[in-house]
């Protein structure tokens, strides 16, 4: 269905009429004029010339939406094709605007380099042969992807650092958008659509017509109107009501059924998984999702591009975004630890090295004065194991770790650390001490006690397992929904969002050997982006009474049943779980008081 306003409702000339009452033959520059016509008035059409891909009618239309306003939000399900989508225009508007530059960014470089590849593959596809010769140099480097076309280019760039904010360009393409911070959006990317892009040709152009009216030759009316061809183009899946996306829809959505506002700037898309041709996407996929029951948030969030409030699930998605800290405020997510500051490690361990598999997840909570915050994750499918251990080393070294707490299924991971050469070269062991938390009342008290004159941190007795049993899944859950609710726990505010955290963290010497990533840039993106995944999963999290009475929390059913390698997952949940409850355990173990042993006897000597 396409709706629109009065001011949006134009008498357009319908370009293929206008060619056909042509007759006769053309000079070469009204050849090329008219050609050019018909084949921007025909997208479709022009897509499968030059690419060999047919386009189905609404993607059709919704180019049609990019190419005409300044400001464009693609709100689709998953499966829809909003990438595909992007991918097309990108080239399409190089090849019809020459000198186009083309900034695409996302919160990750990985997600803007996900529509440049997606780009690769559409140019390098078979019948694509005339697309890839508007193409022309290309580079790859580690916070850079760039392709020359047309005298422009196409290029995806990380969005933290001072990059972005020294980059000029006439379109700005934003993948998942919802996961942008609000200051950078305001702050760097809106700039990029004020200032004209063009100065340079305007002045030029400006002085040509002031020196036609000193001489007479022209009136000041008859000036040149400058068009604003700066453009964003802003994709995401819905979210929930009270993050930015849904402010920015709205908002824009008002500016379109605005009578005050008479421009016709602002384009939305909104379309779910039942809008698209049936052939175009996994049925097997939504029967799937839909398992878990049509009216459930997340499918109507993630399949049918509807916002929700997220006010049913049992770790509540709002709570857990007023625990968030704001971008631009201390704590925020960090790649080495304060010295000054205490840290509690949750790790559940996964040693498969499918990338299907469970992540191999960690937490790293930051403790301040009755309250904690997660600033650092980890969380990698498959992977090897000793570069799971090279993650710990780096943490140990890098954070003041006071006590770690591990899924007893997995604490053999502490063995192999202790054994790997890395461990054993620094002189480096990890030791466990005893700790039933699961007692109550005096008995808990006293194994507190015992625990606090055998843990000892000078000689690395900092390490714990934990049995998942019924008793403990359900205190740990509820716990750590109470401090949610409570406001005790937090998450940090992402670096990249602000300058001066980003330069900090950035400055920051980190032993990049010891971890998966490329440079220190990619570490940072990641760590916001995990924070964020991390509230996700908890939000997933559903809660059900098995037969016996015990209660179980896991993803919904149809979520589990995936096997793909972008399968939803719910390690980091699980190891903020743990951390949150070792956070009272350490706490609990440090209050509490041990009586002080004093000798009494007093030998004597007898004759």
């Amino acid at each position: 269905m396409w709706y629109a306003p009065e001011k949006y409702q134009r008498n357009v000339k319908d370009t293929n009429l206008e060619l056909l009452e042509l007759k006769g033959e053309l000079e070469s520059k009204a050849a090329k004029i008219s050609l050019a016509k018909f084949l921007r008035a025909n997208l479709g059409f022009t897509v499968e010339l030059i690419s060999g891909i047919k386009l189905a009618p609404f993607q059709e239309v919704t180019l049609k939406g990019f190419f005409n306003r300044n400001f464009n939000m693609c709100v689709w399900g998953r499966g829809c094709g909003k990438t595909f989508i992007a991918s097309v225009y990108c080239f399409l508007q190089c090849i019809f605007e020459p000198n186009t530059k083309i900034l695409i960014a996302g919160p990750t470089f990985r997600t803007a380099r996900f529509i440049f590849q997606n780009l690769e593959k559409i140019v390098e596809t078979k019948g694509a042969e005339l697309l890839a010769q508007a193409f022309g140099a290309k580079s790859k480097r580690n916070d850079q992807f760039e392709w020359r076309i047309n005298g422009g280019s196409i290029t995806a760039i990380p969005l933290s650092g001072e990059k972005i904010r020294g980059f000029r360009a006439n379109i700005l393409v934003l993948d998942e958008y919802l996961l942008l911070p609000e200051e950078t959006i305001k702050t760097v990317l809106m700039p990029f659509l004020v200032a004209p892009q063009d100065m340079a040709e305007r002045i030029r152009v400006r002085e040509i017509e002031d020196s036609l009216i000193k001489s007479g030759k022209m009136e000041e009316k008859d000036r040149m109107v400058f068009e604003n061809k700066s453009k964003m183009i802003a994709l995401s899946s819905a979210s929930y009501s009270f993050e930015n996306l849904y402010k920015t829809y709205k908002e824009w959505m008002g500016n379109i059924y605005s009578d005050d506002i008479l421009d016709s700037k602002y384009f939305i898309s909104q379309m779910g998984f039942d809008s698209v041709p049936p052939d175009m996407i996994d049925k097997t996929i939504i029967e799937e999702a839909q398992s878990g029951g049509s009216s459930n948030s997340s499918f109507q969030r993630e399949y049918c591009a509807q916002f929700t409030d997220g006010s049913d699930s049992y770790f509540s998605a709002k709570k857990m975004h007023e625990c968030t800290v704001p971008d631009g405020e201390a704590p925020h997510t960090l790649v080495t630890g304060n010295s000054e500051k205490e840290y509690i490690l949750g790790i559940d361990p996964s040693f498969s090295n499918s990338p299907s598999s469970d992540y191999f997840a960690m937490s790293l909570l930051e403790l301040d004065e009755g309250s904690y915050t997660l600033v650092h994750s980890y969380a990698v499918a498959g992977g090897d194991l000793k570069d799971h251990i090279k993650y710990l080393f780096y943490l140990y070294k890098n954070f003041n770790i006071k006590m770690i707490i591990i899924d007893n299924a997995g604490y053999q991971f502490i063995d192999s650390a202790n054994e790997s050469e890395v461990f054993r070269e620094a002189g480096l062991e990890i030791k466990f001490f005893d700790f039933n938390t699961e007692k109550q009342g005096i008995e808990y008290d006293k194994e507190l006690k015992k625990v606090k004159r055998a843990y000892s941190p000078k000689d690395n007795i900092v390490c714990f397992k934990q049995i998942f049993s019924s008793d403990f899944l359900r205190n740990a859950n509820e716990y750590l929904q109470s401090c949610i609710d409570h406001k005790r726990i937090f998450f940090a505010s992402r670096t990249g969002a602000y300058g001066s955290f980003f330069s900090k963290v950035s400055s920051a010497k980190v032993p990049l050997k010891m971890t998966h990533f490329n440079d220190i840039g990619e570490m940072i993106e990641t760590q916001d982006d995990l924070i964020y995944q991390t509230k996700k999963q908890c939000a997933l999290v559903e809660v059900k009474t098995t037969a016996k009475g015990t209660q179980s929390f896991d993803l919904p059913q149809h979520l589990r049943r995936s096997t793909s390698a972008n399968r939803a997952r719910k390690d980091n949940y699980t190891t903020l779980m743990l951390g949150n409850w070792a956070v009272k355990a350490y706490n609990d173990m440090k209050n509490v008081k041990v009586e002080e042993v004093n000798a009494t006897f007093v030998p004597r000597m007898i004759d």
